[in-house]
């Protein structure tokens, strides 16, 4: 219960910052018009509630990284007005493959095998 609530709680801190953000920063005309104090507090508030967000669910802060890299990229690409088939298929490989790379595989461990003896039933039988 208590590592639940240890997830929960830093999606929900930078959520309401990004919400206070939102609401306290002066919006911009446009994206290629807004300065550096507009962009910035924004991008970090809702990059890092999307990671801790995702975290919750993926419980691997690395695949979260890409997955909230992704969906940063699609919004930034979107807001610039450059969002297309080409622009998005190459964003979305990128993070299935950034995604992917991350992905923890089992780990075998050739003891537990039973076609393998272990060393204690060998010393045993001596």
């Amino acid at each position: 219960m208590s590592r639940i609530i240890s997830k929960i709680i830093p999606a929900l801190i930078f959520w309401g910052a990004f919400v206070g953000v939102v609401l306290n920063v002066p919006y911009p005309d446009s994206f290629a018009q807004a300065n550096f104090n507009q962009i910035i507090p924004f991008s970090v508030c809702f990059f890092l509630a999307l990671l801790f967000t995702a975290n919750i669910f993926l419980k691997n802060i690395l695949q979260s990284f890409s997955l909230a890299l992704g969906l940063f990229f699609l919004l930034v690409l979107k807001a610039l007005d450059s969002l297309n088939l080409v622009t998005g298929t190459l964003t979305l490989t990128a993070t299935g493959l950034l995604f992917s790379y991350f992905h923890k595989g089992k780990k075998n461990n050739l003891t537990k095998q039973s076609k393998i003896p272990r060393l204690t039933k060998l010393s045993k039988q001596k």
